[in-house]
């Protein structure tokens, strides 16, 4: 490694601290189950770790088309596909991805990514030293964690990578593309669908749900390291969009968790005026883009408007900045 790169990633004497264990509520299901997250921002490995990630990032974005940066481009394909009667859809989640994948079989998957699509050197680096990047973070994996009246403790982490850490993402997406291959091809012989964001995939489908079903079972069962769970019908809720089939085009109307609230930033916070601004004007341009149908749409902006009074909007206001944004 040369020199340069070496005191780049080299951590920091003064403002290094080992990473804190916290938790934070899933407070959208049944009895609001904690996620634990690593707070690395000032953690010895954050920059090994970002280095990994910009590098192998663009790489796997760039041969993965199925991989979805947003809602918007799984929206255009939906519009594309022409539906029939035997059309159905399935969604399905890996279960704990992130703190359940195996690290070194994680990161020979990368190893083995990058040897396959041509790439001997990233950045400079061979491969062999990207693998030992990855296998320095993994080994010195420790954070904190310190509760009321307790004492501190301290904790490495011996399998998966720790939620916060910006690593983590790029590795368990590798993992997972080398996972579902043979789902995805036999997906792209049927000439379906399959769209993946992280831990969440969405398919179509003409097999019946008998085969569907075997299908699905099948993949759970083809990694101990990575279980799902899946549902499917003619509606299904992925991303923020809610799917319906209809002949011969799909239906999509904006979702919402059931534990969503109202509440967005005051009007009247102590913010730039262009924050207040963008929040009605964002808003009805998501609804105008996800819902397909007018009365979708009608419905939709209601709901925003309340919610935006709610939250001390003036009507006049809403009004200026959603027109606005749907004659955009």
């Amino acid at each position: 490694m040369p020199q340069y790169m070496l005191e780049r990633l080299r951590p920091s004497d003064n403002d290094s601290e080992l990473p804190h264990l916290c938790y934070n509520p899933k407070d959208h299901k049944i009895g609001e189950p904690l996620r634990p997250i690593v707070s690395g921002m000032k953690s010895p490995l954050v920059k090994i770790s970002t280095f990994l990630d910009q590098n192998i990032r663009p790489i796997f974005d760039q041969h993965t088309p199925y991989s979805l940066p947003n809602s918007m481009i799984f929206l255009k394909h939906l519009k594309d596909y022409i539906t029939t009667s035997e059309t159905a859809m399935y969604t399905f989640d890996i279960t704990d991805l992130y703190t359940m994948i195996p690290q070194k079989e994680s990161v020979l998957a990368v190893c083995e990514f990058l040897g396959r699509h041509g790439y001997k050197k990233i950045r400079g680096l061979s491969i062999n030293t990207i693998k030992a990047l990855f296998l320095h973070v993994f080994d010195n994996s420790y954070f904190v964690l310190q509760l009321p009246g307790i004492g501190l403790k301290y904790y490495r982490q011996i399998k998966g990578g720790a939620m916060g850490s910006v690593f983590t993402q790029v590795l368990a997406d590798i993992y997972v593309r080398k996972w579902e291959n043979d789902f995805l091809q036999e997906q792209k012989q049927q000439k379906e669908l399959y769209f993946r964001f992280r831990d969440d995939v969405f398919i179509i489908t003409k097999l019946t749900s008998e085969q569907i079903e075997r299908r699905l079972t099948e993949l759970n069962e083809k990694d101990p390291n990575i279980k799902i769970t899946w549902e499917g019908g003619k509606a299904v809720d992925y991303l923020d969009v809610t799917t319906t089939i209809e002949i011969p085009n799909f239906k999509t109307t904006v979702f919402r968790k059931l534990a969503a609230q109202p509440y967005v930033l005051p009007f009247h916070s102590s913010h730039p005026k262009h924050i207040t601004q963008n929040i009605p004007y964002v808003a009805a341009l998501r609804a105008t883009r996800i819902c397909s149908h007018r009365e979708d749409l009608r419905v939709e902006l209601d709901k925003i408007r309340i919610m935006l009074l709610l939250n001390k909007y003036p009507p006049g206001f809403i009004d200026k900045q959603m027109d606005v944004s749907i004659n955009t």
